[in-house]
């Protein structure tokens, strides 16, 4: 399949269209050719760049605009590389897209944004996730910059876990239909850890997922989508 036609398919299943930078993000290209090809799709008449919520959306023409603007894809940094958080929440974001999930929202982890990291929508389907990444060893900022840390990694990733898990605990009593899930990279001891808390995941109705680079889920604990209905 073309880019051309990749980008017509993921904005028809995206009605309240999408950003270049989603675009670039889900279909894995560079920013400024999905750019090029959006103009070139609109002065053909088959997509609308709409720029009235002050971001540019693309969006097929004929489909009903957005009731709130699509969310902004932040891209992580140079020094914020796997498996920093911005980088798992990235390859995830793309990962959902090309999927076909609709993103409602992202988090913008440089500046600790609060609120829930990603939220996406598929056929009346509300998905709610809490990413993390895993500790360096090291600090990557700051004055102590390449310093090492005074916690180990692995003790600090059993920290960040719980912290998600709570977060995840409070989504899903703040939303009881939606799909709750904790979304960390494909790691030995998050892997460990997870086995150990599976069935009260699973009591929960809290999914979690290991996540490789490409985004997809490499691995499945607690809750099932089965488990959900």
């Amino acid at each position: 399949m073309s880019l051309r036609d990749e980008v017509l398919r993921v904005l028809d299943q995206s009605p309240g269209g999408m950003t270049d930078a989603q675009l670039a993000t889900g279909l894995r290209r560079r920013h400024q050719t999905i750019n090029q090809y959006c103009r070139r799709l609109a002065a053909e008449g088959l997509l609308a760049r709409d720029s009235s919520s002050g971001t540019i959306v693309n969006r097929l023409v004929g489909a009903a605009p957005a009731t709130t603007p699509p969310a902004t894809v932040h891209e992580s940094s140079a020094d914020r590389a796997w498996p920093h958080e911005a980088a798992v929440q990235s390859a995830l974001v793309g990962w959902l897209v090309r999927e076909s999930w609709q993103i409602v929202r992202v988090a913008d982890t440089e500046t600790r944004e609060r609120g829930t990291n990603v939220i996406a929508e598929r056929g009346g389907v509300r998905l709610l996730v809490e990413v993390k990444g895993y500790p360096a060893a090291t600090y990557a900022r700051g004055p102590n910059a390449g310093q090492p840390k005074p916690t180990a990694p692995a003790l600090e990733a059993s920290h960040s876990l719980a912290d998600a898990i709570l977060k995840a605990m409070r989504m899903r009593v703040a939303d009881d239909g939606a799909r709750v899930v904790v979304a960390l990279p494909d790691a030995t001891r998050y892997g460990a850890l997870l086995t150990e808390v599976d069935q009260s995941l699973r009591g929960a109705r809290i999914e979690a997922w290991m996540v490789g680079e490409s985004g997809e889920p490499t691995a499945h604990f607690g809750a099932w989508p089965e488990d959900l209905s």
